[in-house]
């Protein structure tokens, strides 16, 4: 789903830190939050088969602007955000499933109608053919015989027929029941990848490790790296189709090469905890970038914490990861 890409940049480090931030005047989020439940607004299906869940992601919205108006914390504005998007993308959801259903009973509708005017045109026949052969009967032996062989190819047909109107049901009742098991594992995925803290970006869905959950200048996980490796790891054995590339990254702080080592060793070493945990090693690359793509300045000790990161990109159903684009950010060296 294109929604799914569309870029949400609120970076989990600040997250865990704690840090507060400026709502800036146009925010991404918020924009992509709004777009999403206008579009919802905008479709008379919506509108028609899903009004509540609608109802739902238009007034989370109204709550994220009335936020960003107050100058709220932009993580705070970020996840009603989210929750705006997430809303409007579920209502958009049902409706469309509201209406596959609708479909699916009307059509069963129709079929009965169709049968039952078949029968009644069978029963139609049978009593003509019926009074033929009575009337003919003492005239022709063989008038009856044809007209015996004429009701038995009536019931042959009425049971053609009724086997034909079973087999109509099976099949609606088995797309019932695919419907619903789609509708079920995307509420699973959604609850998982909420679980995770996974943000939509242009190259997948990220889960951001902070430096906090390795030991220090080390690539030890430590529990709480170790419990979200966990959640990952079933997240994968739920989605087998699903491949991840995980990128480890260092501020500017001392020798290059080492920082080089450094990422290598924690994104390697977050690949060797998934395939401890049973996931297939062809579904996990690992790299390191060392002081590459900074994600804040090396110039204050808030900015090097957020630069110290393993970023876990989950590929879409497909298998498929968006390629690192662009050029690595020049980034002040801290001496």
């Amino acid at each position: 789903m294109k929604a799914l890409k569309t870029a949400f940049s609120a970076a989990l480090p600040a997250l865990l830190l704690g840090a507060c931030a400026v709502m800036p005047a146009h925010d991404a989020n918020v924009e992509n939050a709004r777009a999403a439940v206008a579009a919802a607004q905008s479709d008379p299906q919506v509108v028609a088969l899903a009004p509540a869940e609608l109802a739902q992601a238009v007034e989370t919205m109204r709550r994220t602007d009335a936020l960003a108006k107050d100058y709220g914390r932009i993580e705070d504005v970020h996840h009603l955000a989210y929750l705006a998007w997430a809303r409007a993308t579920t209502a958009t959801e049902v409706a469309r499933q509201r209406a596959a259903e609708a479909a699916v009973a009307s059509a069963n509708i129709e079929r009965d109608r169709v049968r039952l005017e078949a029968r009644a045109r069978e029963a139609e026949r049978a009593q003509r053919d019926a009074q033929t052969a009575r009337q003919n009967a003492q005239a022709a032996q063989a008038q009856a015989d044809a007209s015996r062989r004429d009701a038995l190819q009536a019931q042959h047909d009425a049971a053609t027929a009724e086997q034909q109107a079973q087999d109509a049901r099976v099949q609606a009742d088995a797309a019932r029941q695919q419907a619903a098991a789609a509708h079920g594992r995307a509420e699973s995925l959604e609850a998982m990848l909420r679980d995770l803290q996974a943000r939509p970006t242009d190259r997948g869905l990220v889960i951001t490790l902070g430096d906090v959950l390795f030991d220090s200048g080390r690539a030890e996980l430590r529990a709480g790296g170790l419990r979200v490796i966990d959640r990952l790891a079933e997240f994968m054995r739920e989605y087998p189709q699903r491949r991840v590339s995980i990128e480890g990254f260092t501020d500017s702080v001392g020798n290059a090469s080492s920082n080089q080592a450094l990422s290598e060793e924690r994104a390697s070493a977050v690949r060797l905890a998934l395939v401890n945990r049973g996931i297939d090693p062809a579904r996990v690359v690992a790299r390191g970038f060392g002081e590459s793509y900074p994600v804040a300045s090396n110039g204050s000790g808030i900015g090097r914490q957020m630069n110290r990161r393993v970023e876990i990109v989950i590929s879409d159903p497909n298998g498929m990861i968006g390629s690192r684009g662009g050029t690595p950010l020049a980034s002040a060296r801290v001496r």
